[in-house]
């Protein structure tokens, strides 16, 4: 019998290393966050960072540490973390 090893991925934010289906797989399209549909680059968020990113009073330095990460991902200087937090509230 074969031995399946589980995918592991990594989050952008806090660097932690967790399995693919706990994640949040995200993805930048025409300058926009949007859910990853299974086309181009996309990227990974854990539970954790998910729940810093919906407190209402997020610590400045968390709050650049995020849109840092957001902006090396889709490589442009927008603020992603107003999308951020729409998606986060449609997914649930």
């Amino acid at each position: 019998m074969a031995n399946l090893k589980k995918t592991i991925r990594m989050c952008i934010f806090c660097k932690n290393r967790n399995e693919q289906k706990s994640l949040l797989r995200l993805k930048c399209e025409n300058k926009k966050l949007v859910l990853y549909d299974g086309y181009n680059r996309s990227f990974y968020i854990c539970c954790n960072c998910i729940a810093l990113i919906d407190q209402d009073d997020i610590k400045q330095k968390d709050q650049k540490r995020i849109n840092k990460a957001l902006c090396k991902q889709c490589k442009n200087k927008d603020n992603y973390l107003v999308e951020l937090k729409e998606i986060l509230t449609y997914v649930r």
